[in-house]
């Protein structure tokens, strides 16, 4: 039996950037769908009426993918902000925008949930909830914007 050393050092694998561009459009189209969702399912809230029924279980279902999806998205576009990457600061803008309202949007409702507001602190909650959840349309437009802008840059047309 003859051991060879050569044979059981491994070179490291350097990951495909065709499969991490694949991935970030998995994730932004994942976010997207999720928020138009809550967009779509929160209008009755926003003409004065309360959310219930169906739209009220469309809602809760789409907040579970948010609450999940969020973090993994936020983890996943962290690379962009590092200096490797030339990344254009509507981008970044669109991006820490998107997660703050995202955060508070998650955290307002997570507050109400504990025994510890009275009820019209669980109004205002509420109140920050909407605007958050609202704020988050505008943040994503501007991030993929921002993307844009990114992808144009590193790829310089003569």
């Amino acid at each position: 039996m003859r051991l060879s050393l050569t044979s059981t050092v491994s070179k490291p694998r350097i990951r495909s950037p065709v499969m991490a561009v694949w991935i970030d459009r998995f994730l932004i189209a994942c976010l997207i769908i999720v928020v138009g969702v809550l967009t779509i399912t929160s209008l009755p809230a926003l003409g004065g009426q309360t959310l219930g029924g169906q739209m009220l279980m469309a809602h809760m279902m789409a907040s579970g993918a948010l609450v999940f999806g969020l973090p993994v998205f936020a983890f996943a576009m962290l690379r962009y902000l590092t200096p490797r990457y030339q990344t254009s600061w509507t981008h970044v803008i669109g991006y820490l925008s998107t997660l703050v309202a995202g955060l508070l949007t998650i955290a307002s409702v997570f507050y109400c949930m504990l025994p510890i507001p009275s009820t019209s602190q669980m109004h205002e909650m509420m109140h920050v909830h909407k605007l958050a959840g609202l704020a988050m349309t505008p943040a994503i437009l501007v991030m993929l914007v921002g993307f844009y802008f990114t992808r144009s840059a590193s790829h310089r047309h003569s």
